[in-house]
């Protein structure tokens, strides 16, 4: 099981994203869950964005979380938000 730390950046994030949709909320804990078990799992499309070590999961088809290793069993989710975001990183 992996373990899941989260930065200040994606908490605050999180909470303007997921303000007043209990959709979008159920989908992202359905994401960060089958992440935890399965961080292989063929739903997350998981990527790595070119030239980076940040990561990305799937959400749905518009939305990400992103988010980096700190080791082989711990992730640091660092943002939360729709696709284009990868841009910044």
């Amino acid at each position: 099981m992996i373990k899941i730390q989260y930065s200040p950046k994606y908490l605050s994030e999180r909470k303007k994203f997921l303000k007043n949709n209990s959709q979008l909320l159920n989908k992202t804990i359905k994401a960060i869950f089958t992440f935890a078990r399965n961080p292989q799992h063929p739903g997350l499309n998981l990527e790595k964005l070119g030239g980076t070590k940040v990561w990305t999961i799937r959400i749905d088809k518009a939305n990400r979380i992103f988010f980096s290793w700190i080791d082989d069993k711990t992730a640091l989710f660092i943002d939360i938000g729709k696709h284009d975001k990868y841009r910044r990183y």
